[in-house]
């Protein structure tokens, strides 16, 4: 079956959001910075462009204080918050799927497991869990008395290595393994303390809200659907990766998008901890500059754009799978 017309209605209801957003953002930029004229109170963007006195760690790009720009910082922090967003949705959705399914399942023992790590997890503030994580992580030995698990993980104060893939000196690919080099650790790829904290906190406190979505989507199915697909004599996996699950994902899709923005926003917590995301930037920036206005104003900008953009691409996948169900 092909997937049904593309809706114009709910684009241009899209792309009307965007407009009325950046227009208010606009309109507010614009009489704020005039009553600030006023009052003779300097504002403007061209702090952008100036030497940043912060620099700004663990990002994908360097940032060296007194050298790079405002401007390149706030892009460092904008990866570092879509770095740990991405990742934290990957693995909440996965541990989140199999918690949920694991509520479903016939073995009492699993099902009561997976009940009690939803109300445990759910019942808990997101910050607890970030705390608990860090001070996990600082309580680890150093790298000169850590010990490996099975070379592939590598545990210290200093944060977690682990074993990948990477081109070797020969220019091939290979298994870098982490290890042990002195004081250092080198090989495989790095997680700092306040990286590792934020995305296990996030993923495990947002797996336990998926696991429930996934648990009402599957519920909510008709039970002849598990009936008529046994008749045919396909084995319960079969039934749930082949039947079950692409139905239940046209009823997950929507609290899951929320769950992924809850991601995303939750994200600032990062400040707590010392996470140099895009918020911690934004804070630092206007300490540094005195720019509040034009400094929050980038900070709404880039939280509502990119919220915007998630829940557009969630609409469209959503349109899309049910089209291909029709």
């Amino acid at each position: 079956m092909k997937p049904a017309a593309w809706n114009w209605r709910d684009t241009g209801r899209q792309a009307l959001a965007f407009a009325a957003l950046g227009g208010l953002l606009v309109l507010m930029f614009h009489v704020t910075s005039a009553n600030l004229q006023a009052r003779g109170i300097h504002s403007g963007f061209a702090f952008l462009w100036e030497p940043s006195r912060t620099p700004v760690s663990d990002a994908p790009i360097r940032v060296e204080a007194g050298v790079d720009s405002y401007a390149r910082a706030f892009v460092a922090g904008a990866l570092n918050s879509l770095k740990i967003t991405a990742a934290a949705i990957v693995a909440a959705t996965l541990l989140g799927v199999l918690v949920g399914l694991g509520r479903l399942s016939h073995n009492a023992l699993a099902s009561a497991l997976c009940r009690g790590y939803v109300e445990v997890m759910r019942n808990v503030p997101l910050l607890l869990h970030i705390f608990l994580w860090y001070g996990l992580i600082l309580e680890l030995p150093p790298a000169s008395e850590a010990s490996s698990l099975g070379h592939l993980v590598l545990a210290t104060n200093r944060g977690i290595h682990l074993a990948w893939f990477g081109l070797d000196a020969n220019g091939g690919w290979s298994f870098d393994l982490p290890r042990v080099d002195g004081f250092e650790v080198t090989g495989g790829i790095f997680m700092a303390p306040e990286f590792f904290a934020l995305f296990i906190g996030i993923s495990l406190y947002t797996a336990a809200f998926i696991a429930e979505i996934v648990r009402a989507a599957v519920g909510s199915l008709p039970r002849g659907q598990w009936e008529a697909s046994a008749a045919l004599g396909l084995s319960r996996g079969t039934v749930l990766r082949r039947v079950v699950l692409p139905q239940a994902l046209r009823v997950g899709i929507p609290p899951l998008t929320s769950e992924y923005l809850g991601i995303f926003k939750n994200s600032t917590l990062a400040v707590a901890i010392g996470y140099q995301d895009f918020m911690a930037i934004g804070n630092t920036m206007l300490t540094d500059t005195g720019q509040s206005v034009e400094v929050m104003a980038i900070v709404m900008a880039f939280y509502a754009v990119v919220s915007l953009a998630v829940s557009a691409a969630m609409h469209a996948y959503e349109h899309r799978s049910k089209g291909w169900g029709r």
